[in-house]
């Protein structure tokens, strides 16, 4: 489409989100009259911006009246800032991202009769160190433990990942920069060929694990971008780095502190409105991530918001090591659902290999039951990598930034420490 286009359309779906939010939702109701009088670019400028905080606090004011009426679930994110979030999702949601997904993997020759080898926190039906991957037939896909991989165990994930045969590589930057890393170290390039592309995401890419996984793959990586509250998505394209927000998934702003729109070229916070749920509509939702606003044009010929440069929450994550030597990361370790529902923040310590300290700020609702559970679902993740214990504290200081590391481990690893506030 041409970007007159484009911007058309996303007025009509802005007007329709709009509209249905100030009818049914008494969280927006007293912006009826900015909605019935402005254009819905305009009117979006009226609303408040929305954080994590607010829909915490005001979940119920933010519940549609016609709940009932709209096939729906409960939904937690990950809690990548230590700080869960619970809210309500459509039951439709989670197909049609996948088709956006799709979509731009497409890019890169991603079909859905392509095989992928996946490296992400996935649950395991199986336990114990002999249990490295499991099938998953729904997507086609071979998932591998992003948990036990170590110098004695990388080799049988080389192994098996050359057996398998996969056309993509799916998952975490940080667990397949550790395969990367091995099979360039070991010259196993030509045993894990060929691959058609890498697929990352959930976490940030550095510039150096970019490099050696296309230097260990012989494969263009491919990111993408997107949260758990689905109110922006974006990918690279053929022609550029960039992420292109999808225009048909929600209504991306760049802003500055001050609320106002960042020029070209200009950092600010990702800002999204997303469509596909009207269970919770989520307008105006800061994400806590920073970027680059880029010109919408691009080589590829859409002309659709770009951005670029992305950091934020996932940058003050870092990884702990299991008693095997594994590093696993924050994103790995991610928990829906309800285990902190009765928590108020929460932040991952380690100080001795194999032993996992969850500091956790307890809500009034709190109990021995809670405590249980978080060990219990940290016990199945992790596979007896760690000692899981829990620890009760009345603060989790933030970083000199203002953000909440976390992880805060004092484990050296070669010349770093991976604490404080880097």
């Amino acid at each position: 489409m041409p970007r007159s286009d484009i911007v058309a359309f996303q007025k009509r779906q802005l007007a329709a989100l709009l509209e249905f939010a100030v009818r049914e939702v008494p969280f927006y109701e007293s912006l009826r009259n900015v909605v019935m009088r402005l254009d819905p670019f305009s009117a979006l400028e009226e609303f408040p911006l929305l954080s994590k905080e607010d829909v915490q606090r005001d979940f119920e004011r933010m519940t549609p009246r016609s709940i009932r009426r709209i096939a729906h679930r409960e939904r937690t994110t990950g809690g990548s800032s230590g700080n869960q979030l619970r809210f309500l999702e459509d039951d439709s949601t989670y197909a049609r991202e996948m088709g956006f997904m799709h979509s731009q993997w497409g890019r890169v020759g991603y079909t859905t009769r392509s095989k992928k080898a996946t490296f992400r926190g996935a649950e395991f039906r199986g336990r114990g160190d002999s249990v490295l991957w499991q099938e998953n037939p729904l997507h086609n896909e071979l998932q591998f433990s992003p948990f036990h991989m170590n110098e004695g165990t990388l080799g049988l994930y080389v192994k098996k990942v050359a057996e398998y045969r996969p056309e993509f590589l799916h998952g975490y930057p940080s667990a397949i920069d550790v395969l990367a890393e091995y099979v360039v170290r070991h010259g196993l390039q030509a045993r894990v060929q060929p691959i058609k592309a890498v697929l990352l995401g959930s976490e940030s890419c550095m510039s150096e694990q970019r490099e050696r996984i296309e230097r260990a793959f012989a494969a263009r990586v491919y990111t993408f971008y997107g949260q758990s509250e689905r109110v922006v998505l974006g990918g690279e394209c053929e022609w550029s780095q960039a992420y292109h927000a999808f225009p048909a998934y929600g209504v991306l702003e760049v802003l500055r502190e001050d609320g106002s729109r960042c020029s070209e070229g200009e950092q600010g916070e990702i800002v999204g409105s997303g469509f596909l749920n009207r269970s919770m509509p989520l307008i105006r939702y800061r994400t806590d991530d920073q970027a680059v606003r880029e010109p919408s044009l691009c080589k590829c010929g859409r002309c659709w918001d770009r951005f670029s440069n992305v950091q934020g929450r996932r940058a003050v994550e870092g990884f702990v090591v299991g008693r095997s030597g594994s590093k696993i990361t924050a994103t790995a370790l991610n928990m829906h659902g309800d285990v902190f529902r009765n928590v108020i923040r929460y932040q991952y310590g380690q100080s001795i290999p194999g032993q996992l300290v969850i500091r956790v700020i307890p809500s009034s609702a709190y109990s021995s039951t809670d405590e249980e559970r978080i060990i219990a679902a940290h016990g199945r993740r992790l596979w007896g990598e760690m000692d899981v214990l829990v620890e009760i504290v009345q603060d989790i200081p933030l970083t000199s930034s203002g953000k909440q590391r976390r992880v805060v481990s004092e484990i050296v690893t070669g010349d770093v420490l991976e604490s404080g506030d880097r």
